[in-house]
């Protein structure tokens, strides 16, 4: 059942967040709602250990993403 949740934003966030349901092709809510989602999700594999890597397409490199605000691991490795 949902819950009607109340947030205070930054501007620029609020502007990011239209900007990311326009190109999803759906509302504010339901982009919201999956960044919590995907937030959850990478927050969650990060914590268990897993490495989250991002990989360049043409040189093949990897960069671990480490997000700051994160308990657990926090070095960067390339």
């Amino acid at each position: 059942m949902p819950v009607k949740v109340t947030v205070n934003l930054p501007e620029h966030t609020v502007e990011a967040l239209k900007q990311m349901a326009s190109d999803m092709g759906t509302t504010i809510t339901e982009a919201l709602r999956q960044v919590i989602d995907s937030e959850y999700y990478l927050r969650s594999q990060a914590l268990a250990g897993k490495n989250l890597l991002i990989q360049d397409p043409q040189t093949k490199s990897t960069e671990r993403v480490v997000f700051s605000s994160w308990r657990g691991p926090q070095q960067t490795q390339r």
